[in-house]
């Protein structure tokens, strides 16, 4: 596939990113060598590589859900800095 001025400024508008002409022109040779990379890949022989879902052979630990004794709340509350009722205040992060 040839990659042209049209495909830069198309991918451009649907990114909806302003390119100067000397960018587009470094666009044009960015894009040509990945797709030069990518068209590699089908030099692949990947009929022989058997098909998997995961390429580690790893398996979830489950356990049962078995509820615990729950947490004090006074105690909890009671390390905190600042509380209000059953609440913790924080500093504020966002303004």
């Amino acid at each position: 596939m040839e990659v042209t001025r049209e495909i830069i400024r198309h991918t451009a508008k649907l990114s909806r990113i302003n390119f100067t002409e000397d960018e587009e022109k470094a666009m044009e040779k960015h894009f040509a060598s990945v797709l030069r990379w990518t068209e590699k890949l089908n030099e692949f022989d990947a009929d022989s590589v058997p098909a998997t879902a995961h390429i580690l052979d790893a398996v979830n630990v489950l356990r049962d859900d078995v509820p615990g004794v729950p947490f004090d709340r006074e105690k909890l509350l009671s390390c905190a800095p600042e509380r209000s009722e059953d609440s913790y205040i924080v500093p504020r992060v966002v303004e």
